[in-house]
């Protein structure tokens, strides 16, 4: 197991502290991203399903609480498939989920091929659901 530290892009920007391990030195890199940033579908759309994810994006955004109207803080997990079809989620749990797989399969920048995901949606013990991450059958190569 490796025990050297995991490098990412950081790019701060009006829209929030993107994290991503997409090379944007060139202008299809920077599309790809911006791509990912801005025509997502909803992850709670395509709970069970495979998703052959070729990397994953993690923005600062600021939300609103609808019942007491405080904004705070967290965190919007994008997922990019390897047909280009990006996933987001705002959810703190799924971006733990995906520091935890990192730790195990890499960053996706290392990746040798697409890493087939499933994305749940559990309850806790006290009743509030989040979404989490399965690794989908993968192959013996």
């Amino acid at each position: 197991m490796s025990t050297e530290l995991t490098t990412f892009n950081v790019d701060d920007t009006p829209l929030g502290t993107v994290q991503h391990f997409i090379d944007t030195s060139t202008a299809v890199g920077k599309a790809k991203l911006y791509n990912a940033l801005q025509n997502s579908e909803k992850i709670s759309d395509h709970l069970g399903e495979v998703i052959n994810a070729v990397n994953v994006i993690a923005q600062r955004v600021q939300v609103q609480n609808d019942e007491t109207g405080e904004v705070n803080d967290t965190v919007r997990i994008i997922i990019v498939g390897d047909d280009g079809t990006s996933y987001a989620a705002t959810s703190p749990t799924l971006a733990s989920a995906f520091n935890t797989l990192f730790g195990v399969f890499g960053t996706p920048d290392h990746w040798e091929r697409p890493l087939p995901i499933e994305i749940t949606e559990e309850k806790s013990r006290k009743g509030y659901r989040f979404f989490n991450v399965k690794i989908a059958e993968v192959d013996n190569e």
